[in-house]
C-alpha cells in the first residue's frame, strides 16, 4: 500500500510538472505562433507542393526531426543585478520546475563542486534576512538533458547586469523562452533593491533606525530640504500632473559636522516611505558612477553622495562636471532620479556647476540657532534636565560651534553632573556650559590643523604627490619624471565658461 502511495504521489507531482513546463511554452508563444508545422487532429497535411513527392514529404520530416533534436543555447541579458536576478530564478525554478539545485561542471582541470551563494534580502523587524540559492550551472527537470547558467555579464552604461544561458533541445525552446519571460516578471514584481536603501556595494540600510528628530536644524533648513527633497518624493505624482521635471539635483553644503551626512539618512528614509529606491555612495568607499549606474535601473530612485570632493584627489572641480555630465546623460524624458550630494568645500566647486538647470538648489547647513540648541539638549539630556536651565547661556557656550561639537558637549555635561553631585542627578545649567567648554581646545587644534594644511603651497602639495608617485626613479631620470609631471599637470588643467562647460585642453 506504501509503495503504491509512494507510486501516485510521484505521477501526480509528473503531471504537475508536465502541466508547469505546458504552461511555460504557453507563455514562450509555442502554442500561439505559427510554425512550418502545426499539430492539429488526426490527419497529416503536407504543403500542396509536395503532392506525390512521397520521397520529399519524408526528407522533410526527418530534417524537421533531426533539428529539433538538435541542442541549442538560448541566451538572455536582464537589466537587473546579478544578484537580485539569481533570487528570482531560484523562485521561478521552485515554481514551475518543482525545486532549484545547482550541478556540477566539468572543466578542463576537472569536475567543478555545485556552487550555492548567500544573498542580502534587506531588513526585516531590524534583522538582516538572507537565503541562500544556487549559481552556475542548474539542472531542469522535465525538459531532456537540459542546463540553465546563471551568470552575470558587465556592460558599459549599466554595469554588472544578469545573464541567464540555457542548452536545450529545439523542441523544448518554448519553454526556455517561456521561463525567461516569467523571471523577468518575477524581477518586475519582487525585486529585492527596487523600492529599498542601501549603500552602493549593495548591502542593505535599515531605514527604521533612521530617526529624522534626532537630526537638529535650522527652520529655513528643514523648509529648504522639504522642498527641494522631500516634496520631490513624497508629492512625485502633483509634480508629474503640472509636467515638471521629475529629475533633480541639489548640493548641501556645509562645514565638518553640521549634519549633512544625517539629512541624506532622512532623505533614505523618506524615499523609501515613498516607493524610491535609495542608494548612499560613501566616500572612498563606493563608486559614484557606478552607484548612478544601479539607480537608473531601479527608479524611481533616490542617489546621495557623501563628501563629493573626496572623489578628486587634487581636488578638480572638472570631477563634479563629470559626475553631472554622465547624470545628463542618462535623458531627461521620463528620467525619475534625485541626486543630493554634500560637500564640506563648496569653494572647490565650479561656479557654472551651480548655476540653475545644472543644480537644481543649494542648501546651505551651518552653526545651530538658539531654538535649535535647546531642542537638541532636550534630545540627548532628556527628562534629566533642570526645569530651570537657562538656554541662552547655553546657547552663549556654543559660540563657533558646529553641530557635532554641540552634541558632544550636551552629552559632556552628564558627566560633569556626576562630577560635581557624586550622584546621578538632574542636569543644570553649569553642567550643559561646563560641557560646551571643554570643547574648546580641542576645536582650536581642530581650526590650526585645518589653518596649516591651507597654507601649503600648491606646488609643494604637487610635487609631494609626484615624488609619492614614483618609485626609486634613477637618478639620471628625476629630471624627465618632473618635467614629465609637470606636463601632464599643465595638459590636465581644463577652462570652464560661465556655464561650466570645457573650453579646451592647455598645451606645453
Amino acid at each position: 500500500m506504501a509503495s503504491k502511495a509512494v507510486t501516485q504521489q510521484q505521477t501526480t507531482q509528473q503531471k504537475l510538472q508536465e502541466q508547469a513546463i505546458t504552461q511555460l511554452m504557453i507563455i514562450g508563444g509555442a502554442l500561439t505562433n505559427d510554425d512550418d508545422i502545426v499539430f492539429d487532429g488526426k490527419a497529416f497535411v503536407f504543403p500542396e507542393q509536395m503532392r506525390g513527392d512521397l520521397p520529399g514529404i519524408k526528407q522533410f520530416v526527418d530534417r524537421y526531426i533531426y533539428a529539433q533534436s538538435e541542442d541549442i543555447v538560448v541566451q538572455k541579458t536582464f537589466e537587473f543585478r546579478p544578484m537580485d536576478g539569481a533570487h528570482a530564478v531560484y523562485h521561478c525554478l521552485k515554481q514551475y520546475f518543482g525545486y532549484a539545485q545547482s550541478k556540477a561542471r566539468n572543466t578542463p582541470w576537472g569536475k567543478e563542486p555545485p556552487q550555492e551563494i548567500t544573498i542580502n534580502t534587506g531588513f526585516v523587524n531590524g534583522k538582516q534576512v538572507t537565503i541562500t540559492v544556487p549559481w552556475g550551472d542548474m539542472v531542469l527537470p522535465g525538459l531532456t538533458n537540459a542546463t540553465l547558467t546563471v551568470s552575470s555579464t558587465r556592460t558599459r552604461d549599466k554595469g554588472d547586469l544578469l545573464q541567464l544561458s540555457a542548452r536545450v533541445r529545439r523542441v523544448e525552446k518554448a519553454a526556455i523562452d517561456g521561463f525567461f519571460i516569467a523571471v523577468e516578471e518575477y524581477l518586475k514584481e519582487n525585486s529585492i533593491y527596487k523600492g529599498k536603501a542601501f549603500y552602493g556595494n549593495m548591502e542593505f540600510l535599515d531605514t527604521d533606525q533612521i530617526d529624522p528628530e534626532q537630526f537638529v536644524y535650522s527652520e529655513d533648513v528643514w523648509a529648504d530640504a522639504e522642498t527641494l527633497i522631500f516634496s520631490s518624493m513624497s508629492d512625485a505624482k502633483i509634480l508629474a500632473q503640472l509636467g515638471m521635471e521629475q529629475k533633480r539635483v541639489v548640493l548641501l553644503e556645509g562645514p565638518y559636522g553640521t549634519g549633512k551626512s544625517g539629512l541624506l539618512r532622512t532623505s533614505a528614509k523618506v524615499a523609501f516611505e515613498n516607493g524610491y529606491t535609495a542608494i548612499i555612495a560613501r566616500p572612498g568607499v563606493d563608486d559614484p558612477l557606478a552607484v548612478l549606474q544601479t539607480a537608473r535601473l531601479y527608479q524611481p530612485s533616490l542617489v546621495a553622495i557623501e563628501d563629493i570632493d573626496v572623489y578628486s584627489s587634487s581636488q578638480n572641480p572638472l570631477d563634479v562636471t563629470r559626475l553631472l555630465d554622465a547624470f545628463d546623460g542618462f535623458g531627461t524624458k521620463d528620467l525619475q532620479m534625485i541626486l543630493v550630494m554634500t560637500t564640506n568645500h563648496a569653494d572647490r566647486i565650479h561656479k557654472g556647476m551651480l548655476r540653475p538647470g545644472r543644480i537644481s538648489g543649494t542648501i546651505s547647513i551651518g552653526a545651530m540657532d538658539r531654538p535649535g540648541v535647546e531642542k537638541l539638549a532636550r534630545i540627548v539630556v532628556g527628562n534629566a534636565l533642570e526645569d530651570d536651565v537657562n538656554f541662552d547661556e547655553v546657547y552663549e557656550a556654543t559660540n563657533g560651534y558646529m553641530p557635532a561639537y554641540v552634541r558632544e558637549g550636551l552629552e559632556r555635561s552628564v558627566r560633569y553632573s556626576i562630577a560635581r553631585l557624586r550622584k546621578v542627578g538632574r542636569i543644570a545649567t553649569i553642567d550643559l556650559v561646563r560641557g560646551l567648554h571643554s570643547l574648546r581646545a580641542q576645536l582650536g587644534l581642530q581650526d590650526a590643523a585645518e589653518d596649516r594644511r591651507e597654507k601649503l603651497p600648491p606646488m609643494d602639495r604637487v610635487f609631494r604627490q609626484m615624488l609619492s608617485e614614483e618609485v626609486s626613479p634613477p637618478l639620471d631620470d628625476i629630471g624627465q619624471v618632473v618635467e614629465g609631471k609637470v606636463r601632464d599637470l599643465i595638459q590636465n588643467t581644463i577652462t570652464l565658461d560661465e556655464d561650466g562647460d570645457i573650453n579646451g585642453r592647455l598645451t606645453v
